[in-house]
């Protein structure tokens, strides 16, 4: 095998096996459960027939790991339990250290190695894919629709937004006055779902509204197909007034934007992100909920994924303010250079 084979051949064992040292499932709590010959000859066999299929014929290699140098000492621990008696007794694996390659260039919150975590944080606050023009949408003001599940932090980069210059409608807060004593859609409401439902005060309840159409996917459609048409409707008249005072920019601040299908109210939507683990955080910690109640409530919601996939930017309030405010910059900034070229 040629040096430069070699150089794939490894390379791939890298991808492939740090994920196996790095999975907690496959730790050596889990070892005891595995056919390791079997799977050793499996793992091998699905390489070589990797190479076959692009017409490169390898002999099968000595089992080996291939290992990063910050996860050289794991790599001796992982070995040395793997040739034990009760986990295999496999014989003794070559132990393959690969230099990471450092990134000069990382950024606060990046890894020190070049890596494709710190990529997709300079993701963040780009533009992901073109938006599709639509004739029939007025270019002034250029509406972005700000999404994001509960626990994401959406409405931090809003007021980053607006501070910025931005045209700010809180279409949450007209979903809220949709609701309220004389509001366009409070009447049909109680009609529908029944006196029980209103406090003392005449006030919509509206945790016991939600306990009534959660996981009930045909009361909920009820309810959505009562509010939804009112918001949008309340929506477009402040879209108007903002176009009637200039504005140039136009956020609109909507958790249900996707799902409510208003995309054709906005020239690009932006989505706000943190990973599940800090949204149950942060859920938890804001509202009162049990983890369990959190989760259902992430879990009846858009996943990241599929508001990603419809997200024309992404922004993620993980780390501290500064860095998000950072990255809102860096999308506005953006989005001034398109809207030039417009």
């Amino acid at each position: 095998m040629n040096l430069m084979l070699q150089v794939t051949f490894l390379g791939l064992l890298s991808l492939l096996v740090q994920g196996w040292v790095q999975n907690r499932s496959l730790q050596s709590e889990r070892w005891s459960q595995l056919d390791l010959p079997q799977n050793r000859e499996l793992f091998l066999s699905a390489l070589q027939n990797y190479f076959s299929s692009r017409g490169i014929h390898i002999e099968k290699a000595a089992p080996a790991f291939v290992l990063s140098t910050r996860n050289r000492n794991q790599g001796d621990q992982e070995e040395r339990e793997l040739m034990a008696p009760e986990r295999g007794g496999l014989s003794e694996l070559a132990l393959h250290e690969i230099l990471l390659v450092k990134d000069l260039g990382h950024g606060e919150n990046e890894e020190e190695k070049i890596s494709s975590s710190s990529i997709r944080q300079r993701l963040l606050g780009t533009l992901l894919q073109l938006p599709q023009k639509d004739p029939a949408q007025p270019s002034r003001p250029y509406v972005i629709g700000l999404t994001g599940g509960t626990g994401s932090g959406k409405s931090s980069i809003a007021r980053h937004l607006e501070r910025l210059g931005a045209f700010l409608i809180d279409v949450d807060k007209l979903g809220h006055e949709a609701y309220a004593p004389g509001g366009p859609a409070y009447e049909q409401v109680v009609e529908e779902f029944g006196k029980d439902i209103l406090n003392e005060d005449g006030t919509i309840n509206r945790k016991i509204l939600g306990a009534k159409v959660f996981g009930n996917q045909e009361r909920l459609k009820c309810l959505t197909d009562i509010v939804w048409p009112v918001i949008a409707k309340m929506t477009k008249r402040q879209l108007k007034e903002a176009a009637d005072q200039g504005k140039v920019v136009c956020v609109l601040d909507v958790a249900v934007l996707l799902e409510a299908g208003w995309t054709d109210m906005v020239h690009e939507v932006w989505m706000a992100s943190v990973p599940e683990k800090e949204a149950l955080r942060r859920i938890v910690a804001r509202d009162g909920l049990s983890e369990e109640a959190a989760r259902n409530r992430l879990q009846s919601q858009l996943s990241t994924t599929q508001r990603v996939t419809q997200s024309h930017v992404v922004l993620c309030t993980l780390w501290e303010p500064e860095a998000t405010q950072k990255q809102v910059e860096k999308a506005w900034a953006l989005l001034q250079q398109r809207i030039a070229q417009d």
